[in-house]
């Protein structure tokens, strides 16, 4: 098992990943026509250079697209996507991964870490187990535009 930087030919397997682990709760997504492989390729596009997938043998087991900015204290990623296989979920992988960026962000010099989460309990409390925090002061906020 290794964990390393993607590469452009992971992306259809990080396209099944994706399609694979959101079609079940809390998400249950359901892909339309081509959305899954634009949403991955316009992020890998962005986030590459800071973005790894977690191999198992020859199998993208999970993945993680990190964006890099700056903010009044420094530098700030924003932790795109993380994505484990629903097969490899609750079995330390996802906790791997997060360890593992948690360094390399370190080595960057980067003061914070910002996600966004689906307000689902089980989530949540992976998410708090590593050191996340429900921010007071900050709500994300959604519209819908309807034709």
């Amino acid at each position: 098992m290794e964990i390393r930087k993607i590469e452009e030919k992971d992306l259809l397997a990080c396209i099944k990943l994706l399609k694979d682990a959101y079609s079940f709760p809390p998400y249950n997504e359901s892909f339309k026509e081509n959305t899954a492989e634009l949403y991955i390729k316009s992020k890998y596009d962005v986030c590459k250079e800071n973005s790894f997938v977690f191999n198992k043998e020859d199998d993208v087991i999970a993945f993680a697209f990190i964006s890099m900015s700056c903010w009044s204290d420094g530098n700030q990623a924003v932790l795109e996507e993380i994505v484990v296989a629903p097969d490899y979920q609750n079995q330390g992988f996802g906790t791997k991964l997060l360890n593992f960026i948690d360094n390399y962000l370190k080595e960057l010099n980067v003061k914070s870490i910002m996600i966004w989460v689906k307000n689902d309990d089980r989530l949540l409390k992976f998410y708090k187990k590593h050191n996340y925090y429900l921010a007071d002061d900050f709500v994300i906020m959604f519209k819908n535009i309807k034709k």
